[in-house]
């Protein structure tokens, strides 16, 4: 792997890397918000149960709390940049007239994260992207704020791209119904006993068709979308104060050196040690 351009502040890092062998990237989360610009290579992004193929210059947007993974189909060349980056980093900026964030947090799960190669061109995007990028690598005493400003300048216009999404008039992605509702479903029981069976029962199909349909519009599992939805859920429960052993029962583990071993194997720390840090 090549590494472009690698610049990191407070809340706030800017990246740029070529990949001549990808390799899948696992089920995960960012703690922050991760501002994704395809540039080559043969991919299938997925979100909390949706799929997005890219094409060269289109975005993806995830906030905190959508899981997402990718699948390579090819040994093309993977370029891509990023930007990750907490609500810490323009919080002077915000105001009670306007909020920056709003597209980003208040879509439902796993929708309208894309922005299309064509609406980043005409938003001026990729400009204002490669601006940062020329900034980044500058030595000048003003870099910070030149940074801020350019990077509020893109939010606002990526605003104005998603109110135009949002607009009933706008042709959206066509989603498997099926599995939105079964999304939805787990969602909302993430504290009760979820089996193939009880969701066969639930939404009239066969378990095995169930999970084909799951694996092929999500790229997840049915049971790996449950359990690190439940570990997400378990990590503010945990931050709230709440006890590691209450909160693997009210998460829906029936023990809990299961829990145990999957906020370990998903986290990379012990439920205590996620606290500590």
């Amino acid at each position: 792997m090549k590494e472009i351009l690698h610049y990191s502040s407070d809340y706030f890092t800017l990246n740029h890397t070529i990949n001549d062998s990808p390799h899948n990237i696992d089920t995960h989360i960012h703690d922050c918000y991760e501002l994704f610009y395809f540039i080559s290579g043969g991919l299938t992004y997925y979100i909390e149960g949706q799929v997005y193929e890219l094409h060269p210059h289109d975005i993806i947007i995830t906030n905190a709390r959508e899981l997402h993974r990718i699948v390579f189909h090819s040994n093309d060349c993977y370029e891509r940049k990023y930007i990750h980056f907490s609500p810490e980093y323009i919080s002077s900026f915000q105001i009670e007239e306007y909020n920056m964030f709003h597209f980003i947090e208040r879509r439902k799960l796993g929708y309208f994260n894309k922005i299309s190669a064509k609406d980043v061109r005409e938003a001026g995007i990729d400009k204002m992207w490669a601006q940062m990028e020329e900034t980044a690598l500058s030595h000048s005493p003003e870099k910070i704020i030149l940074m801020k400003t350019y990077f509020i300048q893109m939010l606002i216009n990526m605003n104005n791209i998603f109110m135009t999404y949002n607009n009933p008039l706008v042709t959206s992605q066509s989603y498997n119904q099926k599995v939105v509702a079964i999304l939805e479903f787990i969602n909302k029981n993430l504290d009760k006993k979820i089996t193939l069976h009880l969701l066969e029962t639930e939404f009239f199909v066969n378990k095995y068709y169930l999970c084909h349909i799951f694996k092929k519009s999500t790229g997840f599992t049915v049971m790996e979308y449950l359990t690190y939805k439940r570990i997400m859920w378990a990590m503010d429960l945990l931050l709230s104060g709440d006890s590691a052993l209450d909160v693997a029962h009210r998460v829906g583990f029936g023990d809990y050196s299961t829990f145990y071993k999957a906020f370990k194997n998903i986290t990379g720390s012990s439920p205590r040690q996620y606290c500590n840090q």
